[in-house]
């Protein structure tokens, strides 16, 4: 996985993003904050265990984050998978 992916997936879910020594993502419902995660500034592949961790943060199955990195997941989907986990 790239990090050019993670940061269009952040901006497919309109995610506010913050510049600081890593790139932090905040995912706001309804202007509350409802989860947050961040990605290094590196270019190239995500190594380790550094995609696990996001997609963790994001509160998404492995293959609803494949998903989401593929578009085939909007905004709307995401927030769907979000109610149903009672997360929002």
């Amino acid at each position: 996985m790239k990090t050019i992916d993670v940061l269009r997936t952040f901006d497919k879910l309109k995610m506010k993003i913050r510049e600081g020594r890593d790139t932090l993502a905040f995912f706001h419902y309804e202007d509350q904050l409802v989860l947050w995660t961040k990605v290094p500034h590196q270019r190239g592949e995500l190594k380790g265990k550094l995609p696990y961790y996001i997609r963790q943060q994001l509160k998404l199955t492995s293959t609803q984050f494949r998903q989401l990195i593929q578009c085939k997941i909007g905004r709307a989907e995401y927030i769907q998978i979000l109610k149903d986990k009672r997360i929002i």
